[in-house]
């Protein structure tokens, strides 16, 4: 399982963070979760796209899911986030709420704020709060924080649902961009100007 956070509508870092999450890739099924805080007020390009423009470049990269509404001060406005849902395949996850998900038979539930994890099923909780790696052998595993440009990595056994080793992963100066996505963000800000051109705004 990779996961990250704290973006804040920092897409240029996002096309040097893929080449970070494919050169970690193995064999092995990874699960790739966005914790929160996609969005800033200070960034241009989450005040024009109410918040949606990093979401729809996490979908492009491969994310399996996204949080959002938690601890971050920039929430998505309803009318926006159907949008959004109406035009990616990533689940998006309301914060305080739990989750199924499930990929090539392997299947856990996500649990984040006061929601509480089914009893007897594989599952995770997200405390934003730390930034403490799950504990060795804990029996629902606890993601934490992430600060921006960097990836945790928990390596979990299956179905005993274990974690055998968890540490982050820098996202060093000399990773190259991934073209691809670079192209989407480029893509994503061209019709992000275009969209605040429209509204007549800066």
């Amino acid at each position: 399982m990779f996961y990250t956070a704290n973006l804040k509508g920092n897409l240029a870092l996002l096309p040097r963070l893929f080449t970070l999450i494919q050169q970690q890739r193995d064999d092995a099924l990874v699960f790739l979760l966005d914790l929160g805080d996609t969005c800033s007020l200070d960034a241009w390009v989450c005040r024009t796209t109410q918040g949606r423009a990093p979401l729809l470049v996490l979908d492009s990269m491969g994310y399996d899911a996204a949080i959002i509404g938690g601890p971050e001060a920039v929430s998505i406005p309803v009318s926006s986030l159907r949008q959004l849902v109406d035009t990616i395949m990533m689940p998006i996850i309301i914060w305080g709420r739990v989750v199924r998900l499930a990929k090539r038979g392997v299947s856990f539930n996500i649990a984040s704020g006061e929601a509480v994890l089914p009893e007897g099923e594989p599952g995770v909780l997200i405390d934003r709060s730390t930034q403490a790696l799950p504990a060795r052998n804990a029996p629902f595993p606890t993601l934490g924080d992430v600060p921006q440009g960097q990836l945790a990595r928990v390596e979990l056994s299956w179905p005993e649902w274990t974690v055998l080793d968890a540490r982050i992963v820098e996202l060093s100066a000399e990773i190259q961009p991934d073209p691809t996505i670079g192209a989407i963000v480029e893509l994503v800000e061209a019709e992000a100007h275009h969209y605040a051109q429209q509204r007549g705004e800066r």
